[in-house]
């Protein structure tokens, strides 16, 4: 399964978990499947845009932009939440 790896400034949205494990075949489903256990941590992440413009994902080590929502993940993806400097 996706592993989803949450930046301490979030943990608490998480109930302090450091990473998710969720099913989805692409980001957008990974983030559907967070957003059932924790609504929270999605809406620090998503609007109704898409990723927020201060929050950043990388997978593989690239930074995905908007478009990336559709990216499709494999079960070994490692995903990383990289919010603004300062936790913001």
């Amino acid at each position: 399964m996706p592993v989803l790896h949450v930046p301490a400034s979030l943990r608490s949205l998480a109930d302090g978990a450091d990473h998710l494990e969720v099913q989805g075949a692409t980001l957008q489903a990974v983030f559907g499947a967070v957003a059932e256990r924790y609504p929270g941590l999605t809406a620090r992440i998503l609007d109704e845009h898409g990723l927020r413009p201060e929050m950043a994902v990388a997978i593989d080590g690239s930074i995905l932009d908007q478009s990336g929502l559709n990216h499709a993940v494999a079960a070994d993806t490692e995903i990383y939440l990289v919010p603004p400097i300062g936790g913001g």
